[in-house]
């Protein structure tokens, strides 16, 4: 490794790459407990973003998984259109999202796969609508969890870390 260069930041591919325009239409805004979203963004904060799919790889919310659905669904369409439609759904089913959050709810499942919203459409613009409203759905009930846990996370972090961290403190600055 040159040190002598300067590191080259798209290897850090979960930040630049398909993750950075999730976490640029969110303002680096975490979706499920609100955290970070400030003017300048804080860098420390964003580099522990990540992005939320609301409907996970188990459930065929990958856009991977996404596009062959689309292709299985919709063989006609052309290989453009196929991508086009993808992305809409990916966008509607990813938000920006911080690691904790991300963590807690990541084991989560969802009432209806992608395969099965996809498949269940009877055109393009019913699909879309149809998966807006899951989504939807999905990220006030993942936000309600997040809330949930983090009332009873918060006072145990209190008594549990912060006022042990804040002894060593006192403890180290009152050495004689």
């Amino acid at each position: 490794m040159d040190k002598t260069k300067p590191y080259n930041y798209k290897n850090c591919s979960s930040l630049f790459g398909y993750s950075a325009k999730v976490h640029i239409r969110f303002k680096a805004q975490c979706q499920l407990c609100d955290c970070g979203g400030e003017n300048p963004p804080n860098f420390d904060l964003w580099r522990q973003m990540t992005v939320e799919h609301l409907i996970g790889k188990s459930q065929g919310g990958y856009l991977k998984q996404i596009k062959q659905a689309v292709i299985h669904r919709f063989p006609q369409l052309s290989s453009n259109e196929i991508i086009l439609l993808s992305e809409k759904i990916d966008e509607l089913n990813t938000v920006s999202c911080c690691q904790f959050c991300n963590s807690t709810t990541c084991r989560d499942t969802s009432d209806i796969s992608m395969y099965k919203l996809i498949e269940n459409g009877k055109d393009s613009k019913s699909i879309l609508i149809s998966i807006e409203q899951s989504c939807k759905k999905i990220l006030k009930e993942k936000q309600e969890t997040v809330a949930w846990k983090l009332k009873f996370i918060r006072e145990a972090f209190q008594n549990e870390v912060a006022s042990k961290i804040t002894n060593k403190y006192e403890e180290t600055n009152n050495l004689p």
